[in-house]
């Protein structure tokens, strides 16, 4: 028998994995229902093969195998729009598909974590797990002193060190060959009368600068290459991959194991300790619904057996949603494959192959920044990205264009959905419903963010560059235009929270101080569905850090 028994090797399970064997007097379980491999494969290891993770028929590459391709309900607030939901199916979860960018969020956000009843989540605690985690490699890495900079001035000394750790599992560092119009990107926001900031996860998040990568050496550098490969050297954890987990078992009200299915059989797995859920927030509230933990009467309509009423399981679903202009470019120094590029492109292969440099390291949103949109506003509330290329999946002719895209997020999204279910089948995706736009202040946010966008394609560094303005076209300027096409013209930055949210009210599903369902034993909950709400940016190293404390807690809960 096991001591714990995590569900789902994604990115808390792998943080778990790796701190809860450090005891070697305990056995660790991992039940993942992708595999353990796929960070030594090319498709995964180059950072611009992310590209390919959506995209069905390339899926002889390998991506889209590692993804799980939900779809969310329609959302009136977006005409009906119904966006598509993709996750990670791998250990490491979404480390090894999404755009590597490293985002803890604004200070305040852990702040309002504790008004929201997560005690003892404040600013100064989480400051302690991010630098717990990280290994910030500019801090000692040569290599990127030359091509580093910001308007003239290194990077590297810009960065506050006093924010960052170097040591752990997980690897950050700036892009490895940024775009050159990425400094443009950076004149133009001056212009406009936005500052610089050389590093979004020091004292201040606000500012236009470069993204920090999960990238090591020019790859990718996923959870399943850090925590995991360090967990799984250890001899006391064993990953258990294509497992699918069907369900919860319950005695009373202790949870004591796990069914699941591999390899077309049905196997039971026990815990002597904790049953750890990190499945994420759309799969652990299903989970947990079909064992028939959560909202009595969701369960009751599929014909589950209430063993736990917990009505906020799959609650207060949240998520940032996105939206982008467009524009052509006069210049070739945007990625795309015009034949005008080709002896580029050859270089770029060939610098990927024997140096690990070049567009193949890019994610191709290398640059961005948060500002607020409108003044009187107290801290940032829109995300800006620059990417580098025009290229989509939709359009074919588009990966023959140069251009860039700007991208507008809505940081604090006032609109919430749930995560519900299709059937008592485990192997049937959940029903997510976001309401996305439900709350007219979250469409009139990104109605801003279009303004702004424009008001920075605007300035004079972009002048010499600018050609026509593909999506949405200078045509449309009215409230009601944008407003249009933002319903067709968006998506979510995958970054789903709060589904089993920690706090201490009646929708409180997760006690903060121990990370235990409210009501039961030998249950743990440590992934993004945990946060009480959406942090600031990009959800990764949140979620990577919520893990860290969630060990630290549950190894004093059990000593």
């Amino acid at each position: 028998m096991y001591d714990y028994v995590i569900v789902g090797g994604g990115v808390a399970g792998c943080v778990m994995a790796y701190r809860l064997s450090e005891d070697p007097n305990v056995r660790v379980a991992v039940l993942e229902y992708g595999k353990g491999n796929n960070a030594k494969k090319t498709i995964v290891k180059m950072p611009l093969g992310m590209v390919t993770f959506m995209m069905p028929n390339l899926a002889f590459l390998g991506g889209p195998k590692m993804t799980y391709m939900y779809k969310g309900e329609p959302n009136q607030g977006l005409g009906g729009n119904a966006l598509d939901l993709p996750r990670g199916k791998a250990v490491g979860g979404s480390s090894m598909i999404n755009g590597m960018i490293v985002i803890r969020g604004q200070w305040e956000d852990f702040d309002h974590w504790e008004e929201l009843g997560a005690t003892g989540w404040s600013r100064d605690e989480m400051k302690n797990y991010f630098i717990k985690s990280e290994n910030f490699e500019i801090t000692h890495n040569p290599d990127y002193t030359p091509n580093h900079h910001m308007q003239g001035k290194l990077l590297k000394d810009l960065v506050d060190y006093s924010y960052h750790g170097t040591g752990g599992p997980y690897n950050v560092a700036p892009p490895r060959s940024p775009n050159p119009m990425c400094e443009v990107y950076f004149k133009a926001c001056q212009e406009a009368g936005y500052k610089l900031n050389p590093d979004f996860n020091g004292e201040d998040q606000e500012g236009i600068g470069y993204h920090w990568l999960q990238q090591k050496g020019g790859e990718r550098w996923g959870m399943q290459s850090g925590y995991a490969a360090l967990a799984d050297s250890r001899s006391n954890v064993d990953f258990i991959t294509e497992a699918k987990v069907l369900k919860l078992n319950l005695d009373g009200k202790r949870v004591t194991g796990v069914d699941y299915e591999q390899g077309g059989q049905k196997k039971t797995i026990e815990a002597k300790r904790d049953v750890i859920m990190a499945l994420g927030a759309f799969n652990t509230p299903q989970t947990l619904m079909i064992s028939g933990i959560g909202p009595g009467h969701e369960l009751v309509k599929q014909g589950i057996e209430v063993k736990h009423e917990l009505p906020g399981v799959g609650q207060n679903l949240h998520d940032h949603l996105d939206t982008w202009v467009k524009q052509e470019a006069t210049n070739y120094e945007t990625y795309g494959l015009s034949p005008r590029v080709l002896h580029k492109n050859i270089g770029h292969v060939l610098k990927w192959i024997f140096a690990r440099r070049g567009a193949f390291t890019s994610n191709t949103a290398e640059a961005g920044g948060f500002v607020k949109s409108y003044p009187d506003v107290e801290r940032p509330d829109l995300q800006l990205f620059f990417c580098t290329t025009i290229a989509s999946a939709q359009a074919a002719d588009s990966f023959f264009t140069h251009g860039w895209a700007m991208h507008a997020t809505d940081l604090r999204p006032h609109s919430r959905g749930f995560v519900g279910l299709h059937s008592a089948d485990p192997h049937e995706q959940p029903l997510i419903q976001h309401n996305f736009c439900q709350d007219d202040r979250d469409m009139k946010r990104l109605i801003r963010g279009i303004e702004i966008m424009r008001e920075i394609t605007d300035q004079p560094a972009f002048k010499e560059y600018v050609g026509q303005e593909v999506e949405p076209g200078r045509d449309l300027q009215s409230e009601d235009e944008l407003r249009d096409y933002i319903k067709s013209h968006c998506m979510t930055m995958y970054h789903p929270t709060s589904t089993c949210a920690m706090g201490t009210g009646k929708m409180a599903v997760t006690d903060p101080l121990t990370m235990k369902l409210h009501g039961l034993e030998g249950i743990r909950v440590v992934d993004a569905s945990v946060f009480p709400a959406v942090t600031s940016g990009n959800t990764m190293a949140p979620t990577v850090a919520v893990a860290e404390r969630s060990a630290d807690l549950i190894r004093a809960d059990n000593a």
